[in-house]
Order: structure tokens, then C-alpha cells, then sequence
């Protein structure tokens, strides 16, 4: 998920055996990890990202060893830890930052036996060598939540934010690029446009979007929703459906126009060794069985199945682009609140 912006909440803005002695001398002489056949599977992963099936089945062929974590944060900085997992869920906002630090190793995708079947959305954030550091196995876009019990009409598309009766009813993730991406799409560009920008209607959107939003907050943002404190959410599909399973009287909407679409993949912590358990969990995961009990359960969509035109990823910026970024989004954190 987004990696621009911070996380904070802004009220009205923002066994020793002779085997593993072996097996560790040559981890040692290769600088790498071995595997002990004694060893669970460890994968870190996000809290509630994977079906419950998914566990109790790969469990019946090899030990596994889950841990979650709540924040995308918390997971990015488990690649930093001494010990790290043999598998690692990394949203695609960390990917570019985990490659630069050389945090991963890279696959060789030839043991993947859907590998050819990835649809084409994905050669845009996918190396064009060969040899990905990040495999995808779920993902969503951005999307609206709403109350039926508060609201008489459905909202369908960005457009719908601005109605009066929602001001200061709407809460939002504090990412500001993806509040960027919708002000994009209200002026009908791509969100991956290049400097220059229209930037004087570009802060026009953003201001008005900023006028209808209470609470700016990546953790925070559901609960008002809930309480009825807000009547429409922003936030990222897998987090709103997960909330509207729970309270029938919320509803999804994925806006017509579209939105950004975000990705969570596995990766291989840079020391580790690639195992057959965690090749077995890789090809596990991109079963089409797997694949379907993923969308069943409104987690996410697999990564065979196709996004509709409408949706983009956002891309790594220029750095004109990026420096005209950074002077919009100083911009954006001046702006008065609109409660104190």
C-alpha cells in the first residue's frame, strides 16, 4: 500500500544434526541461508491478508510459522531485523526503496508453473529481465465506503466527495499521493502524469476535497465510519471490505472512473535461501483454488485476474515531477483546517 505521507492522525486535517552442521558450513562459504528440513516455513505477513483456508491447507504439506503485523511499516522494517523471515509480504510502495537498499534477493521464476499466465498489467512494475524481487499474489485499488443508514442516494464516482451534505462527513487515508491520484481523476489525467501539471486546478480539487474531509488518518480512518461520526470512507478496498463484512449497513463502491490500484507480493529477504517449502508456498499461492478463495472472501483480487482500464498503478516519479510533488504536498499540509 501508499508509502508517501505519514501515519499519524489530524483531526479535521490531517535441532543440531550432523546434516544441519554440514548445511551450515556451506551457508557459510555460499552467504547463505541453508534449510533445515526441521524448520518451519516463516512468512510475515499483514493482519487479516490471507484467507484462514490458505493456512489450514498448506499445514497438511509443510510446517508454517506465520506472524502478522498491522502497518505495511511494520513489515517493511522486519527486512532490516537480524533475523529475518524465509518469505516476506512488501507492498509494492516499499518495493523501490527495498531494491535500492539491496534488502532482497531476486527470483528465477522458472520453478513458478503459472509464471506465463501473469496478465499484462503487471510487466509495468515487474523487471523486464527475468528475475522479479517481488511476485504478486493480491491486490485492490482504492475505493469509497459508505453508510446506507445515513445516506439516502450511492455514491458511484470521485464526483460524489463534493456534494454539499458531505462536508466534513468524510474520512480518508493521510496518503497524499493517492488524494493527488483523485484530483487527477476529477480533472480526467492519468494519475501518473508528468510535470507539468495543471497545478492551480490540481489545488483547486485538492481543496475542495480538503473541505469534506473530518479526519486524515492510515490507521484511523474506519473507525469514524463505524461510529457514524463521518458517512463516507476513502481507503484502500481490502481494508473497506473487510469492514463492510463485518457491518451490513456499509457499502463498497469501486468509483467508475477509477483509481489506483494497490499490490501486495511476496519477497525473499536478501541471506535467504529459497527453500522447496517457500517454492511450494509461492506456487500454492497462485493456485487458481487459492486464487478464488481470495476473492470469495473479499480480501482482494488474485493477480490473474484482470483490473479494469480505468485503474493505474502509481509509477516512481521523474525528478521534475517529483520535486513538483513535494511543493504540492508542502502546500497541502498548510491548508487551514476546518476544525480545530
Amino acid at each position: 500500500m501508499g508509502l508517501s505521507g505519514g501515519t499519524a492522525v489530524w483531526w479535521g486535517r490531517r535441532f543440531w544434526s550432523r546434516r544441519a552442521v554440514l548445511a551450515g558450513g556451506i551457508a557459510a562459504l555460499t552467504g547463505c541461508s541453508a534449510w533445515n528440513r526441521d524448520e518451519p516455513l516463516k512468512i510475515h505477513v499483514l493482519k487479516n491478508a490471507l484467507p484462514p483456508l490458505w493456512l489450514r491447507q498448506f499445514r497438511r504439506r509443510h510446517r508454517l510459522e506465520l506472524a502478522s503485523y498491522a502497518q505495511p511499516a511494520d513489515l517493511y522494517q522486519q527486512l532490516t531485523q537480524p533475523s529475518r523471515p524465509h518469505l516476506l509480504s512488501l507492498g509494492r510502495a516499499w518495493l523501490d526503496s527495498a531494491r535500492q537498499k539491496k534488502q532482497l534477493a531476486a527470483f528465477d521464476p522458472t520453478f513458478l508453473r503459472r509464471w506465463g499466465e501473469l496478465p499484462p498489467m503487471w510487466q509495468a512494475v515487474l523487471p523486464s529481465d527475468g528475475q522479479p524481487a517481488w511476485l504478486p499474489y493480491r491486490w485492490g485499488t482504492t475505493a469509497l465506503a459508505y453508510r446506507r443508514d445515513q445516506l439516502t442516494w450511492q455514491p458511484r464516482d470521485w464526483a460524489d466527495l463534493e456534494r454539499p451534505e458531505l462536508r466534513q462527513r468524510v474520512s480518508a487515508i493521510g496518503q497524499f499521493r493517492e488524494l493527488l491520484a483523485i484530483a487527477f481523476k476529477r480533472l480526467g489525467l492519468s494519475v501518473n502524469t508528468p510535470h507539468p501539471w495543471p497545478t492551480a486546478d490540481l489545488k483547486e480539487q485538492l481543496q475542495i476535497l480538503h473541505q469534506q474531509i473530518r479526519l486524515y488518518s492510515d490507521q484511523h480512518y474506519i473507525q469514524p465510519l463505524i461510529l457514524g461520526d463521518v458517512f463516507l470512507a476513502v481507503g484502500w478496498s481490502s481494508d473497506l471490505m473487510s469492514v463492510a463484512r463485518r457491518y451490513p449497513y456499509i457499502q463498497v463502491v469501486v468509483p467508475a472512473s477509477g483509481g489506483t490500484i494497490w499490490a501486495d507480493g511476496w519477497v525473499l529477504p536478501s541471506g535467504q535461501s529459497l527453500s522447496p517449502a517457500a517454492k511450494d508456498w509461492l506456487n500454492f499461492s497462485w493456485e487458481p483454488s487459492q486464487s478464488k478463495s481470495l476473492t470469495a472472501q473479499g480480501i482482494a483480487c488474485s493477480p490473474f485476474t484482470l483490473a479494469d482500464q480505468p485503474h493505474e498503478f502509481l509509477l516512481p516519479m521523474d525528478k521534475a515531477t517529483a520535486d513538483a510533488y513535494r511543493s504540492l504536498r508542502r502546500w497541502w499540509v498548510d491548508l487551514p483546517s476546518e476544525r480545530r
